[in-house]
């Protein structure tokens, strides 16, 4: 408050309400939380204000249940008003010329925005920013009820679903991976997750020239057809794939109140599994919160550009490190590190503005600007493999590629329901024996369904099934405009979170023709009710801060 004229009489004592004030109100807030967070284990956000709107919560069992708690709170805002300063001391930013001022109060305001955004950060600082600094069980200590509370201001908190009873609806959606192909060693895994990957761009999956690598490999992998993506932005990946976390709400999981919640993702999973473990991205550290989220979920070793030994070399002008470069330096570093592994690595080249090296400009080209890029991703690949392949480690690995989301397309069919979450995804391995599997799975699928290939019977904590398992039927989920989805290829059903069946139909691969479906039988009453019980634990685990 000392930035602004005290030249009035009551300035002062005005000054000093409002900062005992706003003081107070943190305290205030961090107080309920000494309470609350008992029950949530968890900061509280914005959801406070719907819990003490609802007229069936009663404030006072609270007071009456912990007095001390409340007196402390009481006491600490009398000491807050008693110890603010009275007099009325000012920086007198005020005086001088008009232009001396305006320099003087937009230096205070930028100094200002700087700090409320945390520093000179890409995205604004957030409390799954906490996961850097901690373990995420001790993440809330580091935060603050208030910071919460304006990372979450305005969000609409999600619909907890309350369709069956609660150990039929976890019977249906969990299970313990299965024992597949039994091994005397553990495996080294590699996750390659390719940007914008869709299933639009390959030639093994929809006839295109532009992944001749990945179309050759899958002759040799374990391929999965019917395999969507669970999101349709990068920041929806690493959520769903390494947490199984499916994207079911309005806004981002990463963005939302929910982020902080307690999680342990695949990393953490495979490191108590005496696995070493690392995620790798080229772009700027703390991009998209992924640095942050993995750390607060489990995993210990992030490697952004900030690690990357070359970039003045190999940037690209815009979002971090080319593609073939970091995919050669990643390899290194699979040889480098001990075994068994379990490492990721997320490409970018692939995105907007589409860049490709001046060395690569006759790679095959289509009418979009990503598909050269995707040509040139596809081709960094084949080094990196060419590489690999004569390493110890190759012959004792499993590797996953799939992509994050899709991306446009000049087919209509790309842009539906279906066609707008499609790609790619193959387990490629010496191990394993080549074969197509057609059965609808998920980005949440892929770590249960690995854990199935290595004999792992240690469930993974999270929302996906392992789709080796004959008994999994095989679904995918996402929500579009308020609606929820359920895929089983070739069908679709969508609901509202008022439990009404706003779509039920079938529509066949690169076709324009949709088959509106009558709502009744067997494939309706068991999508609908795989997905009432899917939405139903979705939405439990994330309002009471539990796993799956």
């Amino acid at each position: 408050m000392l930035i602004f004229p005290q030249k009035a009489a009551l300035q002062p004592a005005i000054t000093r309400g409002l900062f005992a004030l706003s003081a107070g109100i943190c305290i205030l807030l961090n107080g309920i939380d000494t309470i609350y967070s008992e029950i949530t284990t968890r900061r509280t956000g914005y959801e406070l204000f719907a819990l003490l709107a609802d007229p069936g919560n009663k404030i006072a069992p609270y007071i009456k249940a912990y007095p001390f708690a409340i007196a402390g709170v009481l006491m600490a805002l009398v000491m807050v008003y008693l110890l603010a300063p009275y007099k009325g001391y000012s920086l007198y930013l005020y005086k001088g010329r008009w232009w001396n001022r305006g320099i003087k109060y937009t230096l205070a305001l930028s100094l200002f925005i700087i700090g409320a955004r945390g520093g000179f950060r890409l995205k604004p600082l957030s409390t799954v920013d906490s996961g850097q600094y901690a373990d995420g069980r001790f993440a809330p200590l580091i935060s603050s009820t208030p910071m919460q509370l304006i990372s979450t201001w305005g969000q609409k908190d999600i619909t907890e679903f309350k369709f069956m009873n609660a150990e039929e609806a976890r019977r249906l959606v969990l299970q313990a991976p299965s024992a597949e192909n039994p091994a005397n060693r553990k495996t080294n895994v590699v996750v390659l997750v390719v940007e914008s990957l869709a299933r639009d761009y390959t030639g093994f999956l929809n006839g295109q020239p532009y992944t001749p690598f990945l179309d050759s490999l899958s002759k040799l992998s374990v391929v999965f057809p019917y395999c969507y993506a669970n999101g349709i932005r990068s920041i929806e990946m690493v959520p769903s794939i390494f947490c199984g976390i499916p994207s079911l709400m309005d806004q981002q999981y990463l963005n939302s109140a929910y982020a902080s919640n307690h999680r342990e993702n695949a990393f953490s999973y495979f490191e108590k599994q005496g696995y070493a473990t690392a995620f790798y991205h080229g772009a700027n550290n703390g991009t998209m919160r992924f640095q942050s989220f993995l750390k607060s979920t489990g995993l210990q070793n992030y490697f952004g550009i900030d690690e990357y030994p070359n970039t003045s070399i190999d940037y690209d002008g815009s979002w971090g490190i080319y593609d073939e470069p970091y995919l050669q330096y990643f390899g290194q570093q699979l040889t480098k590190s001990k075994e068994p592994f379990f490492f990721s690595l997320f490409t970018l080249s692939s995105h907007h503005p589409y860049r490709v090296p001046d060395s690569y400009k006759n790679l095959p080209s289509g009418p979009l600007p990503i598909h050269k890029t995707i040509a040139y991703t596809d081709q960094a690949i084949r080094s990196f493999f060419q590489y690999a392949q004569k390493q110890p480690w190759f012959s004792n690995t499993i590797f996953i590629i799939t992509g994050d989301h899709t991306s446009h397309s000049k087919n209509p069919y790309f842009y539906s329901q279906t066609g707008h979450y499609e790609i790619p995804l193959l387990f490629y391995s010496t191990l394993l024996k080549p074969a197509i599997i057609n059965k609808t799975v998920s980005q949440c699928d892929i770590i249960p369904t690995l854990l199935g290939y290595l004999n792992q019977h240690k469930p993974f904590p999270g929302m996906g099934r392992n789709a080796l398992d004959s008994t999994y039927p095989g679904y995918s989920f996402h929500r579009d405009n308020g609606i929820n989805f359920i895929i089983q290829y070739p069908y679709t059903l969508g609901m509202n979170d008022a439990g009404k069946v706003t779509d039920f139909y079938s529509r066949i691969r690169n076709s324009t023709t949709v088959t509106h479906m009558q709502k009744e039988g067997e494939v309706y009453e068991n999508m609908l009710h795989y997905l009432k019980a899917y939405l139903q634990v979705y939405s439990h685990s994330l309002i009471h801060n539990t796993n799956p």
